[in-house]
């Protein structure tokens, strides 16, 4: 595969999102899409945390807008960006609307991979997604520290494709307050048999009100074959060195493409993240069971069921945790 057509794989990836979106112009070596989507979720028996519900329903509905766009400015160098915003539904109490910036950067093509600059994923993120593949309730392995979650302000990656089969990135976070710089690198390997291995580490300062590092290891592994996807990630690091705080997490996955439209989903997560100032341990602990039909490319639904296995006293709770069903309609545009 040629270089150009390899940089042109790995800006998709970084733009990625945007299902079906439209293009809405297209002239002299520039274009421009719009894309996003409107999603109604509506939780009920209890909350996805496990707590009690006080209502019938908890509402979970947003929307996304993204923008990207792209432009050429000769045969080894373009340039391009995305910007992306959500806007959360409005609880009964009014009090929770949120609206939020997920993306915003911009960056350089080249024969020689791609480099961006701004809110973006960091580098670890193109593993904790070999666990993350469309289920409704996983994707805490990228949260336990900055330098390894997605959509971080201050970013600056550089992402290469080689031989269509390694992608490598790196990056690095410019924190704007003081001990909040940041690091990661992260590889992926895909084999053409459908077997996918990755391993990535980030680190960070701890903040700052604290002298010591936030350090992770991320490891992942995916299988596909005809309708069926495995996907697995394992995790561990430190929160906080100073202190001796650590964290742990475990995320398995399974897609099925059943055929018509319809798909089943399953997944089980199990995190740990010690308290610097408590005993105990914050936790996830719970199993996913999803069934999703598409109406066409744009439009879908699905009913996912989360089974929590958290008990009395897990992270504050006073009685153990409640299962939760969540009702989705989700229109991508």
């Amino acid at each position: 595969m040629k270089k150009a057509v390899l940089a042109s794989a790995v800006v998709s990836a970084l733009m990625s999102g945007l299902v079906g979106a439209a293009e809405v112009y297209n002239s002299d070596g520039t274009s421009l899409e719009v894309g996003g989507r409107m999603e109604f979720r509506g939780d009920f028996g209890g909350k996805s945390s496990g707590e009690k519900m006080d209502g019938s329903m908890d509402n979970q509905s947003r929307a996304r807008l993204s923008i990207k766009g792209k432009t050429k400015i000769n045969d080894s160098l373009a340039g391009f960006g995305k910007w992306e915003v959500e806007h959360s539904a409005k609880k009964a109490s009014g009090k929770e609307e949120t609206f939020k910036q997920r993306y915003m950067f911009a960056g350089l093509e080249t024969d020689f991979g791609a480099v961006s600059f701004g809110r973006q994923d960091t580098a670890g993120v193109i593993i904790s997604q070999m666990s993350d593949n469309g289920q409704i309730y996983t994707g805490a392995q990228k949260e336990f520290i900055t330098s390894g979650n997605e959509q971080i302000n201050n970013t600056v990656k550089y992402s290469g494709n080689f031989a269509d089969a390694l992608t490598i990135e790196a990056s690095a976070i410019a924190g704007q307050e003081s001990n909040s710089n940041g690091y990661g690198i992260a590889a992926r390997y895909d084999l053409p048999f459908g077997l996918g291995l990755g391993l990535g580490y980030s680190q960070n300062s701890a903040g700052k009100n604290s002298n010591g590092d936030q350090k992770q290891t991320i490891a992942g592994l995916t299988y596909a074959i005809a309708g069926l996807e495995l996907g697995g990630t394992y995790t561990q690091g430190d929160l906080d060195t100073a202190n001796g705080t650590e964290f742990k997490g475990t995320e398995v996955s399974a897609n099925y493409k059943i055929g018509g439209g319809f798909s089943v989903m399953g997944a089980y997560q199990n995190t740990e993240q010690e308290q610097a100032a408590s005993a105990e341990k914050k936790k996830t602990d719970f199993y996913e069971l999803t069934g999703q039909y598409k109406f066409n490319s744009n439009l879908r639904s699905y009913l996912a069921f989360k089974l929590n296995n958290l008990k009395k006293g897990d992270n504050a709770l006073a009685y153990d945790a409640e299962d939760s069903m969540r009702l989705g309609l989700r229109y991508d545009f």
